[in-house]
């Protein structure tokens, strides 16, 4: 087998392709060869966190352009983040992020709900954060969004995790409310990361199957939620290339970690001795790297 086939075949396992179908009024014909997948390589990340930028600059989430064109968090080097792409063939068109909670690093929206957090952990709850949610203008009409909910919903469940939590802009509060049922979770905060303010949201996992049942148990198929979400069969073993669920998940490859912190070494500052040390034993370059700064990478064209 040449080693192009052995690439199309490999891509082929760890994508899923999408039917063409009108399930919650999708509109997919005119996507060429539209797929899910994880992010897990360099231009597919790359496509990701440019798409994020994009689109967080045209809300005025970031104040001042960056050189790399490109939206990441410290928690992008950490195995267990998912990032959850749509792709029309290997084009990123709406991206998902998911960031599992941890001792050393806790969640993004510490910064601002901390205590609220801190109770569901003293329960010993698992909880993730959901970031970094895009999708362009001109592609919102296909519901790109509902399918890597979907996803991530599965692989959620497959992972115990017994809370979804996310921050979003009072604006858009009541989408998320009505659609997939969020409850409130944290009064209205000015958030300093993207100046603007900010609402904490949460999905109870033991109680969201039994609400969205009852929320959507009256409407047709194709906007039916439950059953899109509950019913249709789950593709997540295609989407993960046939690895068991229970597998660590890897590291960031080396290379491909120091193009990222080459691009945002501005995402490392402020860390604790304990968060670096971790990411040193991921990434031994940083043992070196964080204590002087690699040189920046010239984005002129």
């Amino acid at each position: 087998m040449t080693d192009l086939s052995e690439q199309l075949l490999l891509e082929r396992r760890r994508s899923i392709r999408i039917r063409r179908s009108a399930m919650l009024k999708a509109k997919l014909d005119e996507i060429d060869r539209p797929n899910i997948k994880l992010a897990d390589n360099r231009d597919e990340m790359t496509q990701s966190f440019a798409l994020v930028y994009e689109e967080y600059l045209a809300s005025g989430y970031i104040s001042q352009p960056l050189p790399s064109k490109m939206h990441l968090s410290v928690y992008n080097f950490l195995p267990e983040t998912c990032i959850f792409i749509f792709r029309t063939y290997l084009t990123v068109i709406s991206t998902l992020t998911q960031i599992f909670d941890s001792e050393r690093f806790g969640l993004p929206m510490d910064a601002l709900y901390r205590p609220e957090l801190n109770v569901l952990r003293a329960r010993g709850r698992t909880i993730t954060e959901l970031s970094a949610l895009a999708t362009p203008k001109e592609t919102r009409w296909c519901n790109l969004m509902i399918f890597l909910s979907k996803t991530m919903f599965e692989y959620s469940r497959l992972k115990n995790v017994t809370d979804i939590c996310i921050m979003v802009n009072p604006k858009h509060v009541s989408f998320y409310k009505t659609m997939f049922l969020f409850d409130d979770f944290g009064p209205e905060r000015f958030y300093e990361g993207v100046g603007a303010p900010a609402v904490a949201l949460r999905i109870d996992m033991d109680k969201i199957e039994e609400n969205i049942q009852e929320q959507y148990k009256n409407f047709e198929i194709d906007e039916n939620l439950h059953i899109f979400f509950y019913k249709i069969n789950s593709t997540l073993q295609e989407l993960l290339g046939g690895r068991l669920f229970h597998e660590k998940r890897q590291p960031m490859d080396i290379e491909d970690a120091q193009f990222f912190f080459r691009a945002r070494q501005d995402v490392f500052a402020n860390l604790s001795l304990r968060q670096k040390e971790y990411l040193q034993s991921l990434y031994p370059f940083l043992a070196s790297a964080l204590k002087e700064p690699l040189p920046a990478m010239d984005y002129r064209a």
